[in-house]
């Protein structure tokens, strides 16, 4: 069956993905994927449907903008967020302590080393959020002419504590087993040395 077909049914519910192979993706009938129990749920309503899509969008984001009916959905479960003078933003009530935490976390004396961000990283998921919020502006250019990128075509955002302070560009050449940089644009005083070592050994090559 082609792929395209199997995925206009996966959208519409007629497939599920039960398993992965690497990066293909391996389909078969809900009633095989699911528990039974699932299907004896009644049909939610759209208030219902509206409330979880929105909920589900701040626990993949955290921090986010919220359309007027994604707010009524959901106004007794969020917490506003004004930063300067940006748009107002929310995140759930029951993360509030969890921002606290790693305010108070980076705070701190302790040394924390840089680390490689994936592109769709709930942290900047948002582009707009997060230039606003980090000061960061950052495009995906995987899909980007190669001629137009300005990055590079997998460029890893660079986090040190709370900061994105750059961006690496990682080649991974698996006939010579060896993780290359092709370009680096990063703030001076940071080391990614570490950083760059830890996604080597997590795609088994060497630097």
């Amino acid at each position: 069956m082609p792929k395209s077909t199997l995925q206009k049914l996966f959208f519409h519910g007629r497939l599920l993905i039960a398993q992965r192979e690497g990066i293909r993706r391996l389909y078969d009938l809900p009633e095989r994927v699911l528990p039974a129990k699932v299907f004896k749920l009644s049909e939610p309503t759209l208030a219902e449907s509206e409330r979880w899509e929105s909920t589900l969008k701040l626990r993949q984001r955290r921090l986010a903008a919220l359309k007027r009916a994604e707010l009524a959905a959901i106004e007794d479960l969020v917490q506003p967020v004004q930063i300067d003078d940006g748009p107002l933003l929310y995140c759930l009530r029951s993360d509030v302590a969890l921002f606290d935490k790693i305010h108070k976390r980076n705070s701190g004396s302790e040394n924390h080393h840089p680390r490689l961000i994936a592109p769709l990283d709930p942290l900047i998921y948002d582009r707009k959020v997060t230039e606003h919020v980090r000061g960061f502006n950052y495009t995906w250019e995987v899909y980007t002419p190669a001629v137009k990128r300005v990055r590079g075509y997998y460029a890893l955002p660079v986090l040190s504590q709370d900061e994105l302070i750059g961006h690496i560009d990682p080649k991974a050449d698996r006939k010579q087993g060896k993780l290359a940089v092709i370009s680096r644009q990063v703030k001076r005083g940071h080391s990614t040395v570490a950083a760059v070592k830890q996604l080597a050994t997590l795609l088994e090559l060497r630097t």
